[in-house]
């Protein structure tokens, strides 16, 4: 199958924009629909048609308006650091491993935060 690296993701050139923008961290279909909507494409269009024009400005737009990829990740980590830091109850539930947001622990499998 080949790919095209799109904003440090390899996306499948045979699959509709609607979902290789999905491949994206951060971006969801709803959000993608959004964007081609935007932009003028249509999401049913193939991704690996797309002109290096096209992508150019369909990667500025995404970089522009949306936190997406690796920069998401370390924001939300920088959030649980945070909480962990100041010692609030779900910084400390986090590193126990425990549920954090009132679930009941009886089945369920328990996830060590680091």
């Amino acid at each position: 199958m080949f790919s095209i690296n799109f904003l440090n993701v390899d996306i499948p050139k045979q699959k509709n924009l609607e979902i290789a923008l999905s491949f994206i961290y951060g971006i969801g279909r709803k959000k993608a629909i959004f964007i081609c909507k935007k932009l003028g494409f249509n999401s049913k269009s193939k991704f690996g048609l797309l002109n290096e024009k096209a992508l150019k400005n369909l990667s500025g737009f995404i970089d522009f308006y949306f936190i997406h990829g690796y920069t998401l990740k370390r924001l939300k980590r920088q959030r649980l650091d945070f909480l962990v830091k100041i010692k609030t109850y779900r910084g400390t539930r986090l590193v126990s491993g425990l549920l954090v947001r009132g679930q009941k622990s009886r089945n369920k499998k328990l996830r060590k935060y680091f």
